[in-house]
């Protein structure tokens, strides 16, 4: 039991009262702040409070807390600061132009504390975290010391919970007595989100639960849960109020038990419960997890798609026999595993691997499947119960000794009982933003119907080969094809023939009145002849398998439904974002050029101003090569007009001579010139690309002539151009994708390209409204349409009355039409290597926006009566801890260093916070810039700032990008001498 319990703090007692200690900052009236000029002066006047006290400030202006909470926390008593120090710093802060800012003073906060445990804060802590996860360290360490039961033969068959003796003998109790369990639960998923089974394993007995839906067939069930679905543990389902039992500390291990806490009763109660869970999967993660990119290159070695790894052990081979024991890069492959049960189990314990095929069973099977194979799938669910309990009783003591601070353990605990109130205000935002999204998703489709209709028009006269976006589709028409007439004799026709009235002078003739009922007979019967007769002549001519529309091109008619289709509607109603002609019909660009899809590198654009693959006619003049006959004058006029747009806008120096030129040139010579600068351009790269790898020592590139492989533009850098993708007059650049270069953009309207859509770099083209509308309306539903599957398939647990507490029942504000219930989040409190939290829906970074539906989602999240959700967010945490450090290590003083004042004294209004720093320092915005600061802090190097500065900069060429994050880090890091 002692090798698994916190280690007792040297010292340290639980007391009533206050418990001094040594301080270390002094107050201003014991040494006066150090002056700009970097000179120690005798005492100045203490600066006045704006409570009438004083404040209190560290040598570099750096104001500290008040005396009161200071006495109160470090106790009484400080330490002059070193001379040395404080000018190494002052000099420190003048040279990053910190040193002398103004400080705007804050008000003294005067607050009486409750008694720390210990003589310090990290006893304090220590202390209290220990007090908090003590119970139920005991509890675990019980379940790891105990002599566990057989598992027993069979299951009963019984609604609620059987518990199993040691001979295997089945008694049915309300709720399981032992507190602490290793618990799995199972659902049929084909039936919704009500739990169907579940094992659990104490030190004393097996368990097994069964639900009243699986026993009991009825022709249906409810869609809605309700308390009574769900399984209790704290308790009994006969009990009528959560007050009839004392809560007990009672520890439930699982992996990935977030899942099965969802399905516990008492979970949803708001008051009461005092379990916790261990998550196996979330040691796991702390122990030996693997990044994202690990798990990639994991699961690639495993399935034996990973061919580098295998040349790489022969070279660890051949050079342990030269220099002794090498580590091979691939040997933490064989020390981690993905965060299935399976791969864990086999990581920790070993053994032939774990039968998950019975799992199918719950995902596809009905619940009439269950009920057949019920042994065996109760046996199933006891294998993984057991399988988690053999990786618990491997992964505690690891975990302990891996994470020994008692914090990290209870923080894990409470974040495992996350708990989010609810009303019905969820289910009126659930249908809200649906139908919203429904009625914009109507309206846009609308307006692509729309641009398809008039691209179909460009047909007329063949305009749609002068347009920069639809030359290329599918134009060929279908031709109308009909039946040869058969010859009729002469006789029948005219016998056929009705017989028709000669129609005199209209006004020679009476008005008749009214028709009478035999001439309206005969009128009737007339006109049925007349269609019958058209009906046969037209019949004989018409193919017996009618065409889809002829007449029209290739492309429309795959945009419109067939007549033998059952969900006919007229026009091109198929038409969607996820077809590769919208992006045409909406007439993209990205930066002025126009879109174009290659099969072989997705998504790009086009650049125009290529010579090299246009052939030369017999006069020194250009053709179109023999290809498709891209109409790059419409794409050079397109950037043109783009160029003129965007200079009345802003005007870039460093590109005014050749915007000059785009705009005085004509075509024939500006083009010409731009060829000339793209081979002068290449051929700078190039001489610049062999002298880097000769230094590096890499084989030379080969300096070619400016031909189809080389030819680049010289007032474009983007991703490319790929050269293979002939397009006479134009250069073939790829979108950029937020994963490289390398991969290929499938879709211009992904999420990823929503700040592109609203800065104005990805823009849909003139011609009316319509794409513009339909690009906006994009944007709006974007957060619907990639969520609300997450979203409405939240569980929510409606409480009765006689489950809420008094204090909600009886307050003012308790409506009795009313619903108030809770949404218990799968927080998987370690889900990353930095055990951050992770959940999909609601730890996701995702703030309400007017013009995003659905984005007030966290906003749903409502307390109800007599309760109020307090927040006590940690601003920059990261950053605090690394100032500290940095603080600690430079002079000992807060605020020494420039990373230490800008997190201490730093204001964005000036520009003096570390973000906005950061931003001037390399020139990009002030919310990129925080992804810097938070990549850096978690080891993130120069080749991830520089593939991040050209994902937030797509106009930044490779070389600029170095050069920025090369700069960032030589300013904020240093550099190595």
């Amino acid at each position: 039991m002692s090798r698994l319990l916190w280690k007792k703090v040297a010292g340290a007692t639980v007391g009533p009262g206050l418990v001094p200690a040594t301080g270390r900052w002094v107050s201003s009236s014991v040494l006066d702040p150090f002056p700009s000029d970097g000179q120690l002066r005798p005492q100045q006047p203490q600066v006045p409070s704006l409570e009438g006290g004083q404040l209190r400030h560290n040598p570099l202006h750096i104001q500290m807390l008040s005396r009161g909470l200071h006495e109160q926390i470090f106790g009484h008593g400080g330490e002059m600061p070193d001379e040395a120090a404080v000018r190494r710093s002052v000099e420190h802060l003048q040279k990053h132009g910190l040193w002398g800012q103004p400080a705007a003073p804050m008000p003294d906060v005067e607050l009486r504390l409750p008694p720390l445990y210990g003589g310090s804060l990290d006893q304090h802590f220590r202390l209290l975290a220990q007090k908090q996860s003590l119970p139920y360290l005991e509890a675990a360490n019980s379940l790891l010391q105990a002599q566990l039961p057989p598992q027993p033969p069979s299951w009963a068959w019984e609604e609620g919970w059987t518990r199993y003796g040691p001979e295997g003998e089945a008694v049915p109790v309300a709720i399981p007595e032992e507190r602490a369990l290793v618990f799995d639960v199972e659902v049929c998923l084909a039936e919704g989100t009500c739990p169907t089974l579940a094992v659990a394993i104490s030190p004393s007995a097996w368990y097994s639960w069964c639900s009243r839906r699986l026993v009991e067939e009825r022709y249906s069930w409810t869609n809605q849960l309700s308390p009574a679905d769900l399984i209790p543990l704290e308790v009994p389902a006969s009990a009528s109020s959560s007050t009839q039992r004392n809560w007990q500390e009672q520890l439930v291990v699982g992996h990935n038990v977030s899942f099965d806490r969802a399905h516990i009763r008492e979970q949803y109660l708001i008051q009461g419960s005092r379990m916790r869970f261990l998550d196996t999967m979330s040691m796991h993660m702390a122990i030996s997890g693997l990044s994202s990119f690990q798990r990639s290159l994991w699961v690639a070695a495993k399935q034996g798609k990973h061919k580098a790894r295998h040349p790489t052990q022969r070279g660890q081979k051949s050079q342990r026999k030269a220099n002794g024991h090498v580590i091979s890069s691939w040997d933490w492959m064989d020390i981690s595993s993905i965060n299935n049960l399976a791969d864990v189990h086999h990581l920790y314990v070993g053994g032939p691997p774990l039968e998950k095929e019975p799992r199918e069973l719950f995902v596809k099977g009905s619940m009439q499947d269950i009920r057949v194979n019920f042994q065996d799938l109760m046996q199933y669910c006891a294998r993984d119960v057991w399988a988690t309990y053999e990786v618990f009783q491997q992964q505690l003591p690891l975990f302990l000794e891996r994470c020994p601070h008692p914090v990290t353990l209870a923080g894990m605990l409470e974040m495992g009982v996350s708990y989010l109130p609810v009303n019905q205000n969820w289910e009126r935002y659930l249908a809200e933003a649906q139908n919203t999204y429904e009625e914009l998703q109507r309206e846009m489709k609308k307006s692509l119907m729309d641009l398809a209709n008039d691209a179909c028009q460009l047909l007329s006269g063949d305009r749609y080969k002068e347009d920069p976006w639809l030359w290329d589709l599918e134009w060929d028409l279908q031709e109308f094809k009909q039946k040869k007439a058969k010859k009729v004799k002469k006789e029948s026709a005219t016998a056929s023939k009705l017989p028709v009235e000669e129609a005199g002078d209209p006004m020679d003739q009476e008005d008749p009145g009214p028709p009478s009922e035999e001439e309206e007979v005969q009128r009737d019967v007339m006109a049925h002849a007349c269609l019958q007769q058209l009906k046969g002549t037209t019949e004989v001519l018409l193919p017996k398998r009618l065409q889809h529309l002829p007449g029209h091109p290739g492309w429309y008619r795959k945009l419109c439904p067939r007549l033998d289709d059952p969900e006919w509607t007229p026009g091109p109603s198929l038409v969607s974002l996820q077809m590769r002609v919208t992006p045409k019909l909406m007439a993209l660009t990205w930066d002025g050029f126009p879109l174009h899809y290659s099969e072989q590198h997705g998504w790009g654009y086009l650049v125009p101003g290529r010579r090299d693959n246009l052939a030369k006619g017999p006069i020194g003049t250009t053709l179109e090569s023999p290809g498709v006959a891209c109409p790059y004058r419409a794409i050079e006029s397109l950037y043109r007009k783009h160029c003129l747009e965007q200079g009345k806008q802003q005007v870039e120096p460093q590109e005014a001579g050749l915007a000059e030129e785009f705009l005085l040139s004509d075509n024939s010579t500006m083009w010409h010139t731009v060829e000339e600068l793209s081979c002068l351009d290449m051929e700078a790269e190039a001489k610049m690309e062999n002298l880097c790898a000769a230094e590096l020592g890499q084989p030379l590139a080969l300096t070619t002539a400016c031909g189809p492989k080389a030819s680049q533009p010289s007032y474009h850098h983007g991703n490319g151009p790929y050269n293979d993708v002939d397009i006479p007059g134009c250069w073939f650049f790829k979108l950029p994708h937020k994963d490289g270069n390398s991969c290929n953009v499938g879709s211009p309207f992904a999420k990823d390209f929503l700040p592109k859509m609203e800065d104005g770099t990805l823009q849909a083209g003139p011609g009316g409204a319509s794409g513009p509308r339909a690009l906006e309306i994009n944007k709006m539903i974007s957060f619907w349409r990639n969520a609300h599957k997450r979203i409405s398939s939240q569980m929510v647990v409606w409480l009765p009355r006689s489950a809420l507490p008094r204090a909600v029942t009886r307050h003012p504000d308790y409506d009795e039409e009313g619903c108030y219930g809770a949404i218990l989040p799968q927080v998987v409190t370690a889900g990353t290597i930095t055990r951050r939290a992770v959940e999909p829906t609601w730890l996701t970074a995702s703030n309400a926006r007017p013009d995003r539906v659905g984005s007030e989602l966290k906003a749903m999240v409502q307390a109800p009566p007599g309760y109020v959700l307090v927040g006590a967010d940690v601003d920059s945490q990261e950053l605090w801890i690394a100032a500290v450090l940095g603080d600690a290590h430079f002079a000992g003083m807060h605020g020494c260093t420039a990373f230490g004042w800008m997190t201490l004294q730093g204001r964005k209004s000036r520009g003096t916070d570390l973000h906005s720093k950061t931003a001037t320092t390399v020139g990009i915005s002030r919310e990129h810039a925080k992804v810097f600061n938070y990549g850096r802090i978690y080891g993130a190097g120069q080749p991830f700032a520089e593939r991040l500065l050209m994902q937030f900069n797509h106009r930044l060429t490779r070389q600029k990008a170095a050069e920025k994050a090369q700069q960032m880090y030589a300013v904020t890091k240093g550099l190595r001498r």
